[in-house]
């Protein structure tokens, strides 16, 4: 099977995050192709509003699992892409669409060294969860799946250059909301203007917030997102609120007890709230993977913040074909080199368990 044609065949078949029918159709597109090519296959599923599928193949021994999501983030304006955004498009250098590189183009190298392996006897598995891009939402409704199977490892192909990855930071996003009181936009005296307060107190409090800093995951950051506040232009607006990506390196705690204390915030609401993933370097199924070793942290979140809480006991790496700067930008686009070697080197660890 040519992951490059599955990988355009996803593509077209648009998935963003909360669309459940399209993260469905994906999860359904694909089990279809292993179990026509592997009659055996065992295939699971769950999740009405957030789908997950999980797909067995070959003998029930230990076995690596492909854990991959099958949401994207939306196209956004199709007029700035420079080519059909859901059209699967490819030259001979590169693959273009939205999800080429994050993470279609893993889920189709997973697929096919799926497939590749059983036909040769071996086993392995591949997870595939909905809505990883707004919090891994999907994924937390995969523990009990995930703790009956036997496992090697956790593989995470989301963009890496295949360069093989062991961290990332966790990430805490957080709803401040301040409160004021209306009045008419002719006598703001007689209000409480919750935009100015709530817009007063954050700058300072960005200053102050206590980050913390790791020596493999880098830096804790804080980035205000987005900002709302207020009814009517001629009405004192009586609420504001702003919403906060921290990335973590530890324990949120100390983070969300900062932002509480903050005069001027009169509510803190916790959106997500993920943990960092750490993987020992020195682990032997890192070590005898077939790809050259990097010890920075991805950039991103991955869904392995949660896998890990699920199976503590498993090494879990993020390893895939495409480059990181590519992901959710306009004219997203994949490396078709990558993509067929990464199948590839995928079959090659599968096979590697025989």
């Amino acid at each position: 099977m040519d992951p490059v044609a599955l990988t355009s065949d996803l593509i077209r078949l648009p998935s963003p995050s909360n669309d459940s029918d399209g993260m469905r159709a994906v999860q359904q597109h694909t089990a279809g192709l292993i179990r026509d090519q592997v009659p055996a296959a065992r295939i699971s599923t769950g999740g009405e509003d957030r789908p997950w599928t999980l797909i067995s193949v070959g003998p029930d021994v230990p076995a690596p699992l492909f854990a991959c999501h099958t949401d994207t983030v939306p196209v956004g304006d199709a007029q700035q892409w420079s080519r059909d955004p859901l059209g699967g498009e490819h030259d001979d250098v590169h693959l273009h669409g939205r999800g080429s590189v994050d993470m279609k183009g893993g889920l189709a190298a997973a697929t096919v060294a799926l497939i590749g392996a059983a036909t040769h006897g071996a086993g392995g598995h591949l997870l595939l969860t909905a809505d990883e891009e707004i919090g891994s939402l999907g994924a937390q409704r995969t523990g009990d799946v995930i703790a009956t199977l036997d496992l090697t490892g956790i593989i995470i192909p989301e963009a890496t250059n295949l360069s093989v990855r062991c961290s990332h930071r966790g990430a805490c996003w957080l709803r401040l909301i301040a409160r004021g009181r209306a009045a008419h936009g002719s006598a703001p005296e007689r209000g409480l203007n919750a935009v100015l307060r709530l817009a007063a107190a954050l700058g300072p409090a960005l200053e102050t917030a206590p980050l913390r800093h790791d020596e493999v995951l880098g830096t804790e950051t804080a980035s205000i997102g987005t900002f709302h506040g207020g009814d009517a232009t001629n009405i004192v607006p009586a609420a504001a609120t702003a919403t906060l990506d921290q990335r973590t390196v530890a324990d949120s705690a100390p983070l969300l007890e900062h932002w509480r204390r903050i005069d001027g915030i009169d509510e803190v609401e916790t959106i997500l709230d993920l943990a960092a993933l750490r993987t020992d370097l020195v682990d032997p199924f890192v070590r005898s993977l077939p790809a050259p070793l990097d010890p920075a942290p991805v950039t991103y979140f991955t869904d392995g913040s949660v896998l890990q809480g699920f199976r503590p006991d498993v090494p879990i790496v993020v390893w895939g074909p495409g480059a990181p700067r590519q992901m959710h930008s306009v004219d997203e686009r994949l490396e078709l080199a990558q993509l067929t070697k990464a199948a590839d080197l995928f079959e090659r660890v599968l096979l590697s368990g025989r």
